[in-house]
């Protein structure tokens, strides 16, 4: 019994002996790891705290017509988080004060422009996408104007005459017939057209006679007798052969004439002479409409010759369809008063399209104008504005905080404030000068093209 409670409380004491030396040894463990956070969690608070180090976004311009400059690239970079109008010297100073004495100059830097840099990418991308072009889309009289171009000085307006050949037109009228009155006045009207448009000269109800018999032959007749530049000479000269015959196919020669109208014409007046109504069982105003939004959208006048009060309500609705006008002309006097009225609104168009074209190419000279000086000014003054924070910063660091690697700082940012200074400068000069010789030349054109074509008219009808 006695052996027994000795090796009992051997057993007891080994056990203890045991739990101590597992306990001491758990102990000596422990600062070790401890020492492993403690210093992980200081890195990590350095790494935090060290703002100047970390790296600033840019912001990302998309669609650029070219990429950046290594200038421009530094100035998209995004701002301070004391720059504009969130300047705060107190905050600032505070901020700097984090940084330890002996900091590097670039890390100094660093630190002075991600407290105070000013916010220029949207200056940059103005400048990089601007574009200096004076572009003026008006339509005028004759031909489509944008630019002045090689495109747009080879397009034209193209006259298509299409003229009745039914054999009504051979009715006397004042000791004439209808078809010589209406040669003649269509030769009057071609002696003035402009010099770079373009003619076409179709007849219809040429072919055949006035009877049932010759109704289908007749109604199918249209044929283009003259297309091309316009030529005097040569047109009369189609007229010369045409002579009054059968029905009148105006919807059918309505149609046909989309294909007198040549590619380059940048727009074109079609003109239809007749002396009654569509006798083919035609619909002339489903023509007209169909032509009308064809290809340059060709506007359809119509010019009743001694037609009935029936026959100048059908024309007036063909003309309509074409967004022309139906004129009637009783007589000799009255086509040739017609053409006189085309001459005058042709003449007083171009005026009103000189005048509204030289007040465009103003407004969007001058707005172009503003932009760059805008643009310019506000970088520059972003730029003044920067290197007086700068200098107050540098002050700090140099005079109250005494660090020797600050002494080379204001060096530095004058540099970086006279290139920023000099690219606003700079790009508000050439873009302003070229938005100015831009407008210019476009005033110019209107200008100059106006009182060509005004003179020319003008000419012509005297």
């Amino acid at each position: 019994m006695k052996r027994a409670i000795i090796l009992l409380l051997s057993m007891l004491v080994f056990a203890a002996g045991c739990g101590e030396e597992e306990a001491a040894e758990t102990s000596k463990e422990e600062p070790v790891e401890k020492e492993e956070v403690q210093e992980k969690d200081e890195k990590q608070e350095k790494t935090e705290t060290d703002w100047w180090k970390k790296e600033v976004e840019s912001y990302q311009l998309a669609n650029l017509p070219r990429e950046l400059v290594d200038l421009e690239k530094e100035l998209v970079i995004k701002e301070g988080m004391y720059s504009g109008n969130s300047y705060d010297v107190s905050a600032a100073k505070d901020k700097l004060n984090e940084m330890p004495t002996d900091a590097e100059e670039a890390e100094l830097e660093s630190a002075i422009l991600q407290l105070i840099r000013e916010d220029y990418h949207q200056e940059v991308e103005t400048f990089v996408t601007f574009d200096p072009t004076v572009q003026i889309n008006q339509d005028s009289p004759n031909e489509e104007v944008d630019k002045p171009t090689t495109e747009t000085a080879m397009s034209t307006t193209h006259f298509a005459i299409l003229l009745d050949a039914s054999g009504s037109m051979n009715a006397i009228s004042d000791g004439t017939s209808r078809m010589e009155l209406a040669k003649e006045a269509i030769g009057d009207f071609i002696k003035i057209l402009p010099e770079n448009s373009t003619v076409s000269l179709r007849v219809y109800g040429h072919e055949g006679t006035g009877t049932d018999e010759d109704k289908e032959k007749s109604c199918k007749s249209t044929e283009t007798l003259y297309n091309g530049e316009m030529n005097q000479g040569k047109i009369s000269k189609a007229l010369d052969g045409v002579s009054p015959a059968g029905w009148t196919p105006i919807a059918n020669a309505l149609k046909e004439s989309e294909k007198d109208i040549p590619e380059n014409a940048s727009n074109a007046i079609v003109y239809v002479v007749s002396d009654g109504i569509e006798t083919c069982d035609g619909d002339p105003v489903a023509e007209a409409e169909k032509l009308n939004k064809q290809g340059v959208q060709p506007i359809i006048n119509i010019i009743g010759f001694q037609v009935d009060d029936e026959a100048q309500k059908l024309l007036k609705k063909v003309a309509e369809a074409g967004r022309g006008e139906f004129t009637y002309a009783g007589n000799k006097q009255d086509l040739d008063e017609y053409w006189q009225e085309e001459y005058n609104r042709m003449q007083t168009a171009w005026e009103e399209w000189q005048q509204e074209g030289m007040k465009k190419a103003d407004e969007i000279s001058e707005q172009l104008m503003e932009q760059a000086e805008e643009t310019g000014r506000s970088i520059m003054d972003k730029s003044d504005q920067e290197f007086e924070r700068e200098e107050e910063l540098i002050n700090y660091l140099t005079n109250e905080r005494e660090m020797e690697n600050a002494d080379n700082l204001w060096s530095k940012f004058y540099e970086r404030s006279t290139t920023i200074w000099s690219y606003g400068y700079d790009n508000q000069t050439k873009n302003w000068g070229e938005a100015y010789e831009n407008g210019n030349d476009a005033w110019r054109y209107f200008y100059e093209t106006g009182n060509e074509k005004w003179t020319e008219f003008y000419n012509k009808m005297n």
